[in-house]
């Protein structure tokens, strides 16, 4: 269901799902040759903290689908590499709360859909300009790469340059996880 928030009618002309979200976020402005690369690329400049969230939600995502398999075949080996798996998420969980919580930056309000993304920031960037961009969301909901193209540049007297982009990469299962977040926003 496509909707439209009011309170950015002036700003925001599309008709689309969107949410206002805070959420941990870093961008860097960067060349044409680089927005060919893939967004996850070693070149980028990733924070440890994202990269940490990316490698434990990849994992998560492996163990399940390897579960799911193997419950098929031997239910009983799967209920003990569930509960191995459960065991790990425990002392992740308190690794992540007793030290990266301490990495994480501070939330941003951003402006989000499964297209692009707007954002507040003190220095303008171009239009045409392209972004690097990562985003996570402080309940761990998602943790994004994406490369994206500036749209528009606005200055706002209370919050500095509003920079609008779309994304031109962003992998599929990445657009499909900020799609559930908008869902969820939702209802």
């Amino acid at each position: 269901m496509e909707q439209l928030q009011p309170q950015h009618e002036q700003t925001e002309r599309r008709v689309m799902s969107r949410m206002d979200a805070a959420l941990r976020f870093n961008y860097q402005v960067i060349s044409e040759e680089m927005a060919l690369k893939d967004p996850y690329d070693p070149h980028f400049v990733l924070p440890r903290y994202f990269l940490l969230l990316t490698e434990l939600d990849q994992f998560d995502q492996v163990i399940h689908n390897e579960l799911k398999q193997l419950n098929e075949k031997d239910q009983q080996i799967a209920k003990i590499l569930s509960l191995f798996n459960q065991k790990l998420n425990l002392i992740t969980g308190t690794m992540y709360d007793s030290i990266v919580q301490t990495m994480l930056p501070s939330t941003e309000q951003i402006n989000l859909s499964a297209i692009g993304l707007s954002f507040f920031t003190e220095q303008p960037i171009a239009k045409d300009s392209y972004v690097h961009v990562t985003l996570s969301h402080p309940d761990n909901f998602f943790h994004i790469a994406a490369i994206a193209q500036v749209v528009y540049e606005k200055f706002d007297t209370d919050h500095g340059y509003r920079i609008g982009c779309y994304f031109i990469s962003l992998h599929p299962h990445d657009r499909e996880k900020i799609s559930q977040c908008l869902e969820q926003d939702k209802t």
